[in-house]
């Protein structure tokens, strides 16, 4: 009964942490809507940038679309501005069954995870982004008018999004498969012909249809998947 009891502690506890997450997210999202438009004009320009040269233009085949767009990057935007809170709801949960040490570890996973999943997303807007639209957007034909559809804009950017972002956490994986022992560093380095081919199937997977993005994806990630190597190899974080 005693071990019924604690279990249904813990229960309740999982479920008041989430419900406090989701009304952070909700906080946030709500605060951030009168600004959706705003927000929706930022994401698209290093697309408009491009498009002026051409007099290109986005257009709406949707008239719902012109809601739905700036409501989803809004929230995507909501759930990476409420994250570090929804972290701190999570710590408070797990924390006290934890020892000190791994509190530490776990800590500084969470904290370099945001850290990573953040700089994933700057990256492509401030590198990525003007390199494939500049591409794409110059190499349009002469007699062809460019008009790129808002939801197929939104679909793609929230996708580079998303992989850029997980592709940064590739350090942490590493090193947190090595320190528990799940993986040892000679079967890291060992199977790194099998990563670069991986690398550039999940840049196939999870980026648009084109060896330009596939590449742009790759190439981080294999350059991250060393630095976590080296790091783990090195012995700078102690094992279990």
């Amino acid at each position: 009964m005693t071990r019924l009891n604690i279990f249904f502690g813990h229960f309740l506890e999982l479920r008041s942490t989430l419900i406090k997450s989701l009304i952070i997210y909700l906080v946030v999202f709500f605060a951030m809507m009168p600004f959706a438009n705003e927000i929706y004009y930022f994401f698209s320009q290093p697309l408009l940038s491009q498009l002026v040269e051409l007099n290109g233009s986005v257009i709406s085949t949707k008239l719902t679309a012109t809601f739905i767009v700036p409501f989803k990057i809004t929230a995507f935007c909501a759930l990476i501005v409420s994250l570090p809170f929804i972290f701190g709801q999570i710590w408070l949960f797990i924390s006290p069954g934890l020892y000190k040490k791994e509190k530490q570890f776990i800590f500084w996973i969470m904290f370099f995870g945001f850290i990573l999943f953040l700089l994933g997303t700057l990256f492509v807007y401030f590198l990525i982004f003007p390199i494939i639209f500049s591409f794409f957007v110059n190499s349009t034909p002469n007699d062809v008018e460019l008009m790129i559809d808002i939801s197929s804009y939104l679909q793609m950017i929230i996708s580079l999004f998303l992989a850029f972002g997980l592709a940064f956490e590739v350090p942490l994986f590493l090193i947190t498969a090595v320190k528990f022992n799940w993986i040892k560093i000679k079967t890291l380095e060992k199977n790194r012909p099998y990563i670069i081919v991986s690398a550039f199937i999940v840049g196939a997977i999870f980026t648009p249809p084109d060896i330009i993005s596939q590449v742009l994806l790759a190439l981080p990630i294999l350059f991250l998947y060393e630095i976590g190597l080296f790091i783990s190899k090195n012995k700078l974080i102690k094992r279990h």
